[in-house]
């Protein structure tokens, strides 16, 4: 990591913006092998999506900062499952994103381990999270973060492309 300090902190309602423009630049690089890039890059950054889940008493939020720039590098929001037949002691990481610059740097695995932590605090004994199955790169950072696909399997549509998503789970 070359002495970067990555430091994570609950997110703030002025994160919205930064946050909204790691998911676009995450999902753009992330993406384009399934995606068309330039559709992804053309979609409006969403603030208003980003301040709803800051600001909903259900979720907690994280970002990730780099000190050297004050910049957000990455983010993070989980919340109770949103399936009504999951257990109560279950979390859902309903959005987990790293803007590429900070790809590879150890940003993901800072972000992660504080995401862990927060769920284990407040008593949840096990997380899901659904990532694209052509998403490789994250699909390879769950595993070695010990996530597993459980055979969760669903479809969904963005930009007109219908893809599989695939449920990974983790023993808190």
């Amino acid at each position: 990591m070359g002495g970067m300090t990555i430091a994570v902190r609950c997110a703030r309602p002025e994160d919205a913006e930064a946050m909204a423009e790691v998911f676009r630049e995450a999902g753009a690089a992330g993406w384009a092998h399934f995606l068309p890039e330039e559709e992804l890059r053309a979609e409006p950054l969403r603030p208003a999506v980003y301040a709803a889940g800051i600001s909903a008493p259900e979720t907690r939020v994280f970002v990730a900062e780099d000190p050297s720039s004050d910049r957000v590098a990455g983010f993070a929001l989980w919340r109770p499952p949103t399936d009504p037949a999951a257990p109560c002691d279950e979390a859902e990481l309903h959005l987990f994103y790293v803007h590429p610059g900070h790809w590879g740097d150890g940003t993901a695995r800072v972000l992660m381990d504080a995401v862990l932590r927060s769920m284990r605090s407040e008593g949840r004994r096990r997380a899901t999270l659904w990532t694209a199955e052509p998403n490789h790169r994250p699909r390879a950072f769950y595993r070695r973060e010990g996530w597993e696909p459980d055979g969760g399997r669903r479809s969904k549509t963005r930009n007109g492309i219908t893809f599989t998503e695939l449920r990974y789970a983790l023993d808190l």
